[in-house]
């Protein structure tokens, strides 16, 4: 790879090629911005990313504009389900490895508009944000402060960093996810023309992709899953090289794993009858109550976790139960009321939901299945230990069910691995520290892509911000450009040059 070692040195050839792109992105830092301001001004929730023919969606906008400014790079659009397209380019290369890159065009919901700068949510305003205390920041724009409590993977690069205040960009989608697109496609026309003529030692693909944020079908429409045919394997048969998930993270820290997430319904049968005479009846509502209440029991932990290695780098297993709870005659409209029509009836069905964060398991990554359906067994065999009144079943919708991804058994020997390395130092020579790794604390489409590629993943790897999901959703202005840079000597140092 022309002199390229990992994390270390780069050929005169390979510098020349980043210097001549990071002087691109100096040049054309408003245009970048003003992307990210189309992209957010497009709504996107989940289901609504568009097509690449429509330049009114999220979709359209990117593809209509990588098709006027790319130059090289070959454009695809593949339909997922109707109305919603992945977004590919394609920039080859003279060798077999591929440096696969992807991000995600869906958002979840505004929420009220009201709780937003001037209440335009799709507006992309400016501010400042600074850290005010230990895991605590203020935002403000327009005069307004906003003081929340962030992670503390990016309050860590508040201490490593000289400045005490950055400018902010604040919209739905502007950090989740609508920033790593932006980066993205700024690294790519950055290589384009800092390649000048010259060719990368393999090619470099992008995936825009749809639905995230809800089932990931982009992502399995992209590797493959089930039945799936992917796009991935079908244009590039057996593929070697390695894959990074931009998401909004804390500045491009490589993110080197996250747990798996398995979504388990518990549903309870029972007996309706009159509300005056509950004895003739079975109530599933408290049948499902007492399986819940018990779930801090050591017997409960023991039962569901049981098939679990103790994991250094994803750390432990760990349940929310009762996210969701619904039973008997209630009913909420579209308005937010809610309707209580059987009152004075014992309600004769119940469902809740367990979130199970999970790390590996002996024989990972084979086994999947037999994970799903330990849990399936696991949390009903719990709930009729607890109960015996009517009838409870338990079930994992393989949509709802995400493997954990690691790429090395703990984040010391991550910081060793090939790709891992040339994140840090990619990062590193652009913002001056050294970033350090992380374990992503959310499941990402590296959960679909890593098991359909097999390839070297880094979960997460974005750009700083906050408040993803919440109102107020910021990413530093900086680390949009930064980001566009850091991608493309990547991209470099991963592929090297012909």
């Amino acid at each position: 790879m022309d002199g390229e070692e990992p994390g270390g040195g780069l050929s005169a050839a390979e510098r020349a090629v980043i210097e001549r792109g990071r002087a691109w992105i100096r040049d054309h830092e408003e245009q970048l911005v003003g992307l990210l301001a189309a992209l957010v001004g497009r709504q996107s929730v989940t289901g609504t990313e568009g097509t690449h023919d429509d330049p009114e969606t999220t979709v359209g906008a990117l593809y209509e504009f990588l098709t006027e400014e790319t130059t090289r790079a070959t454009l695809t659009a593949r339909p997922v389900e109707p109305g919603r397209e992945n977004c590919h380019a394609v920039l080859e290369g003279t060798g077999e490895e591929l440096f696969v890159c992807t991000s995600h065009t869906d958002t979840v919901a505004t929420g009220q508009s009201s709780d937003w700068p001037d209440g335009e949510p799709c507006n992309l305003s400016s501010g400042t944000v600074r850290r005010v205390d230990p895991g605590t920041v203020a935002l403000t724009v327009d005069g307004h402060t906003e003081r929340r409590t962030v992670r503390d993977a990016y309050d860590e690069v508040w201490t490593r960093r000289e400045e005490e205040q950055r400018a902010a960009l604040v919209g739905r989608g502007a950090f989740d996810n609508k920033a790593s697109i932006v980066c993205l496609a700024g690294a790519l026309l950055a290589l384009e023309q800092g390649l000048d003529g010259t060719e990368l030692g393999g090619t470099l693909v992008h995936g825009h992709l749809v639905g995230e944020e809800v089932s990931q079908v982009g992502a399995k429409a992209f590797a493959g899953w089930g039945d799936r045919d992917g796009w991935l394997g079908s244009r590039f048969p057996d593929p070697e090289g390695a894959v990074v998930v931009l998401d909004g993270s804390y500045g491009f820290v490589p993110a080197v794993g996250h747990r798996g997430l398995a979504w388990v319904t518990l549903r309870a049968e029972g007996e309706s009858t009159h509300a005056a005479t509950p004895h003739l009846g079975e109530n599933a509502v408290l049948r499902v109550a007492t399986a819940l209440a018990a779930t801090d029991s050591d017997a409960f932990r023991e039962r569901i976790g049981a098939p679990f290695v103790e994991d250094r780098l994803l750390g432990e297993l760990t349940v929310a139960a009762g996210t969701t709870i619904v039973g008997g005659d209630v009913t909420r409209d579209d308005e937010g009321q809610i309707g209580r029509a059987g009152v004075n009836a014992v309600p004769d069905w119940c469902e809740t939901t367990f979130d199970v964060r999970f790390p590996r398991w002996e024989g990972y990554p084979d086994g999947v299945d037999e994970i799903r359906e330990q849990f399936e067994e696991a949390v009903e065999a719990h709930a009729d230990a607890t109960d015996d009144r009517g009838s409870v079943t338990a079930t994992v919708d393989p949509a709802e069910f995400f493997p954990p991804v690691a790429i090395a058994e703990s984040r010391p020997s991550a910081r060793e691995h090939p790709l891992v390395a040339r994140a840090l130092a990619a990062t590193e020579s652009t913002v001056g520290y050294d970033p350090g790794v992380t374990v992503a604390p959310g499941v990402t489409d590296a959960a679909a892509i890593h098991p359909a590629t097999g390839l070297p993943t880094l979960v997460e790897y974005g750009p700083a911000g906050g408040f993803s999901h919440e109102p107020w959703e910021f990413v530093e202005r900086d680390s949009v450009v930064e980001g566009a840079a850091i991608m493309l000597e990547l991209s470099v140092r991963q592929l090297g040059l012909a």
